[in-house]
């Protein structure tokens, strides 16, 4: 189509902006090109419901353009999945740098989550003072972008900062030093700033930052869970899970000496999310075996709605049709009825089923588009109109009833 003689055109005006953001060295504007963008990776959890709760799909799990936060009280795995994070990350070749703010990691300790700590591939910093990690990443990020913009390839790293809660300001490290007890209002304001200035960075290196924080329960008459040091991730992170447990007991797993527990049963409850459907799951730690990837998956198979597809349901077939129904799990390609402890592994969830139960399970998280919401909308407003008509029809007068009734 022929430009109009003396109008200045969009493309003119984006070029105008190309040519502005390109020539002035002091400005942190960068245009986006529609042609070159960089799809983020989905790093796992090594859980795939969990996987499904933050990116809905069982084979996903954290962006790797984004700030994810995993928040909730001590003990519920917060760390745990830092490392699961770190060792699927590994795998995709990601470099790992990992802020301890509680200086609890042992770089022994490491290997047996499956991270390799050779120094290629893993670096450790400890630190609590919120202003220097601030200053630190800061300046970093800012010799990536430097770097990045001079064409040369960036090796791709994941920053996982925990915790949140353990961190400190300046000011209350200072107090507490000329033994001063003062109310400190700083830290909120620091962890806010921190947030805005890397936020946009780490998009534009394609950097994925997985923070863990404490929760607490506020002191509104209903309860509801928030986190420790302010609202600067409530707003900066795409991603917020809240992690609440209870006690897990498995038979055969505990001795004398243990606490009453075998593990604990985490319920992960996405209150933020900007790929999917906010939903919560549930999911296993065994203090024996860590997690069982395959736990959760249940839940879209015990009903049988998808028997014919997937071949897994609770109940029984007969003469070649599938009943839903008693505690016995049917898997059709195991030939039969299983033993309940045979149900959450490979041997059940291939990766034939697997593969069969991903677009189920995507359609199960994703947002409706505005073309699909239009629709259903159209059909309940069908409905109203054919109920309406129908009452319309009835032969039941409620004028005359009302009548003969007085």
């Amino acid at each position: 189509m022929a430009k109009e003689k003396g109008k200045f055109s969009f493309s003119d005006m984006s070029k105008s902006l190309n040519k502005i953001a390109k020539t002035n060295k002091n400005t942190s504007i960068i245009i986006q090109d529609r042609d070159n963008v960089v799809k983020p990776d989905l790093i796992s959890t090594g859980i795939y419901t969990l996987n499904a709760a933050l990116s809905g799909d069982i084979l996903g799990g954290v962006p790797s353009n984004r700030i994810t936060v995993f928040a909730g009280e001590s003990g519920v795995g917060k760390s745990y999945l830092c490392y699961n994070i770190a060792r699927e990350a590994q795998k995709m070749g990601y470099s790992i740098i990992y802020i301890d703010t509680e200086f609890a990691i042992e770089f022994d300790q490491l290997p047996n989550y499956g991270i390799d700590t050779d120094p290629e591939k893993f670096q450790l910093i400890s630190s609590n003072i919120i202003e220097d990690i601030k200053i630190m990443m800061t300046q970093f990020l800012d010799d990536l972008k430097n770097q990045k913009s001079e064409g040369k390839e960036m090796q791709k790293i994941i920053i996982i900062l925990d915790s949140i809660g353990m961190l400190a300001s300046r000011k209350e490290v200072n107090d507490a030093l000329d033994g001063k007890e003062k109310a400190d209002f700083t830290k909120a304001k620091a962890l806010g700033s921190f947030f805005r200035i890397i936020n946009s960075d780490l998009g534009y290196l394609n950097i994925p930052l997985i923070c863990t924080n404490h929760s607490y329960k506020t002191m509104d008459l209903y309860p509801v869970d928030t986190q420790k040091g302010g609202e600067s991730t409530k707003y900066s992170a795409s991603n917020i899970c809240f992690l609440s447990k209870s006690k897990l007991k498995e038979e055969g797993e505990m001795d004398d000496l243990d606490m009453g527990q075998s593990g604990i049963l985490v319920t992960a409850k996405m209150t933020k999310n900007r790929m999917v459907k906010p939903k919560k799951v549930k999911f296993e730690i065994s203090f024996v075996s860590g997690s069982n990837k395959y736990v959760g998956l249940d839940y879209w198979l015990e009903d049988g709605e998808h028997f014919e597809e997937i071949g897994i349901g609770k109940g029984k077939v007969v003469d070649g049709t599938f009943i839903p129904g008693g505690n016995r799990w049917y898997v059709h390609h195991l030939g039969g009825h299983i033993k309940k402890e045979l149900l959450f592994t490979s041997k059940v969830f291939t990766p034939e089923v697997l593969e069969k139960l991903r677009p189920i399970i995507k359609e199960y998280f994703r947002y409706k588009s505005i073309t699909e919401l239009e629709d259903l909308a159209a059909k309940m407003e069908d409905i109203k109109t054919s109920k309406k008509l129908d009452n319309e029809s009835d032969d039941f007068d409620i004028d005359s009833f009302m009548d003969d009734d007085e």
